[in-house]
């Protein structure tokens, strides 16, 4: 992916280029220091994914997004300071929003979002739902178990294997949280913490805790931390 930055603090912006050095499949091809050097380096550029800070001078990152013509429009990921913003960021498409200060994990949960969205504007219509898993395949001492994802009500990472937990029990799989993110479908899963991904259907309610994090109630009873950093994307797809 060609990537373009837009963030009136250098230190920012050196510090995703830095983040983002070694990542084989995105490449920075250009730097902007406002809202109007953004549309200028999008024009000259075609970034296909742009890290856009909101507060600029001159011109702030919305009002950034709202004057380009260029068509393909490319992918926005919001890095910035302020929460508040979140929700707007979600409603103009944005693929994520990222709070600083982050870290190169959570970066790089970012930019696979980023991949799915762009193999979705390229996936042929109609094939779109086939990309889904419907039941996850599971070893265990006895075989294979087939788990139907509507069963999962969580699932959390533990080193290399992950956590499934069902109604009824749990299972181990040597997978990693984001491959499995990767493979379901985010109308029916969320992220709520780098290690956790929950089943929509299955999240009962919120209760607030200190920080910005909330307390996730499943309907099982199961209590789970929604992180400040994935806050602003979970009640985007939640309300989806």
């Amino acid at each position: 992916m060609r990537a373009l930055i837009v963030d009136d603090e250098l230190h920012a912006r050196r510090y995703l280029c830095e983040l983002l050095d070694g990542e084989s499949e995105i490449v920075v091809v250009g730097e902007g220091s406002s809202g109007a050097e953004g549309i200028e380096r999008i024009r000259e550029l075609s970034p296909e994914i742009v890290f856009l800070d909101i507060q600029m001078p001159d011109l702030d990152g919305f009002g950034m997004v709202e004057r380009l013509e260029s068509s393909p429009i490319p992918l926005f990921i919001f890095v910035t300071g302020y929460s508040e913003y979140a929700v707007k960021a979600f409603e103009i498409e944005a693929v994520d929003y990222l709070c600083k200060p982050f870290d190169k994990e959570r970066l790089l949960i970012s930019l696979e979002r980023a991949i799915r969205r762009i193999g979705t504007r390229e996936a042929v219509p109609g094939k779109e739902a086939e990309r889904w898993l419907t039941r996850l395949s599971i070893k265990d001492e006895n075989g294979i178990v087939f788990v139907p994802v509507e069963h999962v009500l969580w699932i959390e990472a533990a080193n290399k294997y992950v956590v499934i937990h069902t109604a009824v029990g749990s299972h181990i799989a040597r997978q990693t949280i984001q491959s499995l993110e990767d493979s379901l479908d985010p109308r029916q899963f969320v992220r709520i913490h780098r290690s956790i991904l929950v089943q929509k259907a299955a999240v009962r309610g919120l209760h607030p805790l200190f920080h910005g994090d909330y307390l996730v109630k499943l309907v099982n009873g199961a209590e789970l931390t929604l992180s400040r950093s994935f806050r602003g994307s979970f009640f985007h797809q939640m309300s989806r």
